[in-house]
């Protein structure tokens, strides 16, 4: 199995090294910060509003980072962040490398990207715009939101081949994403063709914001997910700082994705708040059917309302190593009451929370 072993906490940030299986060349962190869980969590945080959320997210996760070294220490100049269109320039990696460690001199490259299914596959198209001027024995700092990780994939492997047709280099490569298990079989690709391209090159890191999530795939038995798109908390290896958080809201556990499609939700408000809302009315109709909060809840968290707590306390401790126990005496507790509530019981509970949400989305993105 695979667990979390906490590395250092503060107020701002707490950081996870990924131990157990499928250990690799590629280093992996889970990070979790008060911005990037209020985005997991509230899909009304759109906009500019997300942007700034992310951005001052990530400007915690460089100040902070157990790998800082390796960004801080290296001439600015050859530190090139590297955005793949629309996705990529939501994290603000530029300005936040200015905010974490003052650099002013770091380039950026850009290269656009479109993904589409057909015949059940995904691929790459419109990825032809590139603006790829990356310096010699360079650290490469990249986000992006990974499902498939098809686009990862297209724009990695293109920019590879520039640094090698331009005879520059690489040094590391540090990755942050809202996304699963198909970014780390990208890049361990990618590390082993980097490592036999470059022989100076040493590391790469991979920063799970929040969590490790779950693809929806055919096999997911959720009455509504998009096999391909959707992340979600089902099944995931989760920051304990998230699954604590996720008990403040019943809306919080129910959202279909952890993030939703981040270049809409940053660039084209109502096509994104049109694709939440049909979602919300959708559970809503099946409210109406007589679905009950209660059950739309364990749909989505399965692990909920335990009568057993040695049993809760044991589970979690092996998958959090370092976290107290007082921690998780409070974790249970909150997750009882959370799912045991008599409120939970009905579908009137449920249709009240698809309205609020619907409502409230509506607002937010400004449709009619």
């Amino acid at each position: 199995m695979q667990y979390l072993e906490r590395i250092h906490r503060t107020d701002a940030a707490s950081w996870y090294a990924i131990e157990g299986d499928h250990a690799g060349p590629v280093e992996r962190y889970v990070l979790s910060t008060a911005g990037t869980r209020a985005i997991c969590n509230r899909p009304e945080l759109l906009g500019v509003a997300f942007n700034l959320a992310l951005q001052d997210a990530m400007a915690v996760a460089l100040a902070t980072a157990p790998f800082r070294r390796l960004l801080e220490d290296h001439p600015q100049d050859r530190v090139c962040v590297v955005s793949f269109l629309r996705g990529g320039l939501n994290f603000e990696l530029r300005r936040a490398l200015h905010s974490a460690y003052g650099f002013n001199r770091h380039s950026s490259a850009f290269m656009s990207s479109q993904r589409y299914r057909e015949d059940g596959r995904w691929f790459v198209k419109e990825d032809m715009y590139r603006k790829l001027d990356i310096p010699p024995d360079a650290v490469l700092v990249m986000g992006d939101v990974v499902a498939t990780g098809v686009t990862m994939e297209n724009g990695l492997q293109v920019v590879i081949d520039h640094i090698q047709e331009i005879g520059s280099s690489v040094r590391a490569l540090v990755f942050f994403t809202i996304g699963c298990h198909k970014a780390e079989k990208v890049l361990t690709a990618i590390d082993a063709r980097l490592r036999a391209a470059f022989p100076d090159y040493q590391r790469t890191v991979l920063v799970y914001l929040e969590g490790k999530f779950r693809l929806v795939d055919s096999r997911t038995d959720l009455r509504i997910g998009i096999p391909g798109t959707d992340l979600v908390r089902r099944g995931a290896l989760l920051a304990p700082e998230l699954e604590a958080s996720q008990y403040e809201r019943p809306s919080y556990l129910l959202e279909r994705c952890a993030i939703y499609d981040a270049g809409s939700r940053a660039f084209d408000i109502p096509h994104y708040a049109r694709d939440v809302v049909e979602y919300w009315e959708q559970v809503r109709a099946f409210a109406a059917e007589g679905w009950t909060l209660a059950e739309a809840l364990r749909e989505r968290w399965p692990e909920g309302e335990t009568d057993d707590r040695d049993a809760f306390m044991a589970r979690r401790a092996q998958c959090w190593r370092g976290v107290g126990e007082a921690f998780l005496e409070d974790l249970y507790h909150r997750q009882r009451a959370f799912f045991c509530g008599e409120h939970a019981a009905s579908a009137a509970a449920l249709t009240a929370v698809c309205g609020e949400r619907i409502a409230r989305l509506r607002d937010v993105g400004g449709l009619a």
